[in-house]
């Protein structure tokens, strides 16, 4: 399920249900906000994802009157509300997971006899085009690790953060949630908490170790006396800034498009392109699939599955440009 842009739901900062458009009715906003707890708190989902359910949901109960209540909408009313989203210019992607949003709140809402039947039942899954992640070569990957200053204190954290991103495959979530009394430099592990509070624990080693190491004994205290105040992240997370605040996901995106440009590279880099390099660099070289979906943190393998792909068209390219009759 893909992420939007990161919010709490409103349920979770505390403002009435009836705090929503007009066009929502009482009602069903209390069953959106009780899905939204369900998914939250009894199935575990990260604040993002539920913030991403709560935008898709809203969304489809804005362009349906709101005296037609939730168990008298029909499939019609999801086509519609699918339809319009297309001529408005909406992604394929977006109106697949808007429409899995809805499938989803309708089961739940059938499963506690709040409706009868679910009007998404007889709509099929939209089939989305199969696209192979985009991934840096070695030699690339290696260009953009270089690209940090070792000279600042933030050019430190940055190394050690792109090194301890591409050594251990994690999201950008789980770097900057990264707690300080989850890294074992001992034992060169790190205990990750992934989606749904699931951990997992990934290896230190090499370059990423000997980084993070320098970091953590010389530069991250250098970074916070440098704060004007302290917020309550930074005093347990790994890694943060002058601000006195632990480092957010859209600080990484901008670190990684400031380093890929210094490193003249012309791929759009993004932070899921490292745990993506991460995936497919660690098959090419031989490492078992099953090894691959425990470090990456998947539950099922068939995710993992799309490296083995990536690592085929390596293989097909190398074929392609080395064999003399290929």
């Amino acid at each position: 399920m893909p992420v939007c842009k990161q919010s709490s739901p409103s349920f979770l900062l505390g403002r009435s249900v009836t705090s929503g458009p007009a066009r929502i009715s009482r009602t069903s906003q209390q069953h959106l906000d009780d899905f939204l707890w369900h998914i939250r708190f009894e199935r575990n989902l990260s604040p993002a994802t539920v913030n991403a359910y709560e935008q898709d949901l809203r969304q489809f109960l804005e362009s349906v009157p709101s005296a037609r209540g939730l168990g008298r909408l029909a499939r019609a009313d999801v086509v519609a509300f699918l339809d319009a989203r297309m001529a408005a210019g909406a992604a394929e992607s977006t109106r697949a997971r808007q429409l899995s949003s809805i499938r989803r709140f309708y089961t739940f809402l059938h499963e506690r006899d709040v409706v009868t039947a679910n009007p998404t039942e007889l709509i099929e899954a939209l089939r989305l085009p199969f696209r192979l992640p985009a991934i840096l070569s070695e030699e690339e990957v290696v260009r953009l690790l270089d690209a940090p200053s070792t000279e600042t204190p933030e050019g430190i954290r940055d190394r050690a953060l792109l090194e301890f991103m591409y050594a251990s495959g994690v999201r950008v979530s789980e770097a900057v949630g990264l707690k300080l009394a989850n890294v074992q430099m001992t034992e060169r592990l790190v205990l990750v908490e992934g989606k749904g509070r699931k951990q997992r624990m990934v290896p230190l080693a090499g370059a990423a170790a000997r980084r993070l190491e320098l970091y953590l004994e010389n530069t991250r205290s250098r970074l916070l006396r440098s704060a004007s105040r302290l917020y309550s992240d930074a005093r347990t997370v790994v890694f943060v800034s002058r601000r006195g605040k632990g480092l957010t996901r859209q600080a990484v995106w901008k670190l990684l498009k400031k380093y890929s440009a210094k490193a003249g590279l012309k791929e759009d880099v993004h932070p899921h392109m490292l745990r993506h390099c991460f995936a497919t660099h660690l098959l090419v070289n031989g490492a078992d699939l099953r090894v691959v979906q425990v470090l990456l943190g998947h539950e099922n393998i068939t995710t993992t599955e799309v490296y083995t792909h990536l690592s085929r068209e390596d293989l097909r390219a190398a074929y392609k440009k080395h064999h003399p009759r290929a």
